[in-house]
């Protein structure tokens, strides 16, 4: 039998999200050990902890009210705009939420005010099709490094790596950003996993197809799917939903940051 469908946020945001999120579980900095629901496998899973070095980028989306509870990740695309997954911020004005950035730690990190917010004109919260949303920051933040984002969607992208604060092995929350190596899992497959849930149009997915143990999960939504071309890294996907975790036959799927570039370029010229 199939999980239920999961978007990858924290319970706090829960009852503004609707049924697709009633499932999900916090993933607050400061939560307590979290025990897994039904069969959700808790599991950055089968990750590793991520260096200063690695993800310079990465960013968290918080409650404005309680900081300390960070709920999404995200990743600044410019030194004033985090890019995020619509169903992360969908609903909420910008003094509801903040932006967290500049540690892997997440209780060191600082946190931003909020501008603005764009959701995906396309995003619809019952398919989760076009998951993606802009945050504008009150400022930018001097000299901050920031990730391209893909500008193509190629067959495959092969070996990817995905990152967040979001909810790990033990089933607790992470305090220190994790990464987890994940291979692109062809269109085809994906359709054959989630059936016309999976929109190639919109979507992308990655994970251990054959074998699982290797996902994004709870708190990670809209964490950055990145591929690495020697030194420089690119952004080709945005953490959105799955059944589960890191399940056999489940992969993750992913916001598909290549085929919806061109959406996203513009909303960022608006600006």
């Amino acid at each position: 039998m199939r999980n239920q469908h999961l978007v990858r946020l924290g319970i706090g945001l829960v009852a503004g999200l609707g049924a697709a999120a009633m499932a999900t579980v916090s993933t607050g900095a400061f939560a307590d050990e979290i025990p897994a629901q039904g069969d959700l496998d808790t599991q950055i899973i089968g990750g590793a902890p991520a260096t200063d070095e690695q993800y310079p980028w990465m960013a968290a989306i918080a409650d404005a009210a309680d900081p300390s509870y960070n709920y999404c990740g995200g990743s600044l695309i410019t030194e004033d705009v985090v890019l995020t997954a619509a169903h992360c911020v969908d609903g909420r004005t910008p003094g509801e939420v903040v932006v967290r950035h500049g540690s892997v730690d997440i209780t060191a990190t600082e946190v931003h005010e909020v501008a603005e917010i764009h959701v995906a004109e396309g995003y619809d919260e019952a398919t989760t099709d076009h998951d993606w949303a802009l945050v504008r920051l009150a400022a930018p933040i001097p000299e901050a490094e920031t990730i391209a984002i893909a500008a193509t969607d190629p067959v495959d992208w092969g070996s990817m790596e995905v990152a967040g604060w979001g909810i790990t092995d033990d089933g607790s929350a992470a305090k220190e950003l994790r990464y987890v190596e994940v291979p692109h899992v062809s269109d085809a497959d994906c359709a054959e996993a989630y059936g016309s849930e999976f929109n190639p149009e919109t979507m992308i997915c990655a994970g251990d197809l054959d074998s699982g143990g290797k996902d994004a999960c709870q708190g990670d939504s809209g964490g950055p799917l990145m591929w690495t071309a020697g030194a420089r890294a690119v952004q080709v996907g945005v953490v959105s939903w799955g059944y589960g975790c890191a399940e056999p036959g489940n992969p993750g799927v992913y916001a598909n940051v290549g085929a919806l570039h061109g959406d996203i370029e513009a909303a960022l010229a608006a600006w």
